[in-house]
């Protein structure tokens, strides 16, 4: 239990001191951890922390907070959205109203840097799907997002201008999308043409989605490209629990302290391990 002490300690002290509110390295990363863990133990003095941290992020973010996933809105509307499904919060009529009309301006009106999960469309992408998921959310503005998102991915590949450092990410977004009923049929085509990937059809586990740690790797790899890694998983959570912390410089979700704590309950409390999707 040394170990989680030692988590604890530094999420508890440093998770509302860290000004980033993002997902992968801040507050929204932190909160997940917290709500899990109170969960898990009946403590609700952890419930009230991760509360805490909601009510600093909807203060801290505004129209003019980055939409990036990683660090931003994208990433932070995703975060709630779990906390909904999960049942950490309870759902209010506008929770998710300027997030929604944010996100709809960005993908319409603004440019964006690439196609990858952290900083690009698909990043976006996973914002829109998270919220047409699961309570018929049939919004508008959500579809008329997500379209451009898969129309403009979709030309894209057509065109073969997808980089290869992002069409991993490409490949993953399709494969989510497609689990919305009435984007499936629009989704097979670009879909099949990424098999012409070589990293898709022949991935390196070991390299591929680099922003990941191993254990992240694995759990997604496993997921998206139908592998069974379950022993090279208890393998690096057998070396991994025995480093030590250097690495961690961050309290989010990624690689940071928040992700520590979430592997902890995962392996040792055998949690769902449905919170590897936020990555």
């Amino acid at each position: 239990m040394k170990r989680l002490d030692k988590i604890l300690e530094t999420l508890i002290i440093n998770g509302t001191l860290t000004e980033q509110p993002g997902l992968f390295y801040g507050k929204t990363g932190v909160a997940v951890f917290f709500f899990h863990y109170a969960r898990l133990t009946g403590n609700s003095v952890f419930q009230d922390y991760a509360m805490s941290l909601i009510e600093e992020l909807q203060e801290q973010t505004s129209n003019a907070t980055s939409v990036r996933y990683d660090i931003g809105l994208a990433g932070i509307g995703v975060g709630f959205n779990y906390f909904l499904q999960n049942g950490f919060i309870a759902a209010d009529d506008d929770l998710f109203e300027e997030f929604d009309a944010r996100m709809y301006r960005a993908v319409l009106y603004e440019p964006y840097t690439d196609l990858s999960l952290e900083e690009g469309l698909t990043g976006l992408g996973r914002y829109f799907i998270y919220r047409l998921q699961g309570n018929g959310n049939k919004d508008d503005k959500l579809n008329k997002g997500l379209t451009h998102i898969a129309h403009e991915i979709a030309r894209r590949i057509k065109k073969k201008t997808v980089k290869a450092n992002e069409q991993p990410d490409v490949f993953r977004f399709l494969l989510d999308l497609g689990n919305l009923p009435e984007y499936a049929a629009k989704n097979a085509v670009p879909l099949q043409q990424c098999w012409e990937w070589k990293c898709i059809c022949e991935p390196d586990i070991q390299k591929i989605f680099p922003y990941m740690n191993t254990l992240q790797r694995l759990h997604v790899c496993q997921r998206y490209f139908n592998k069974n890694l379950t022993e090279e998983i208890r393998q690096e959570w057998e070396r991994r629990d025995e480093s030590d912390d250097k690495s961690l410089i961050n309290m989010g979700l990624l690689n940071g302290w928040a992700n520590e704590g979430m592997l902890f309950l995962t392996f040792f409390n055998n949690l769902d391990k449905s919170w590897f999707n936020l990555l």
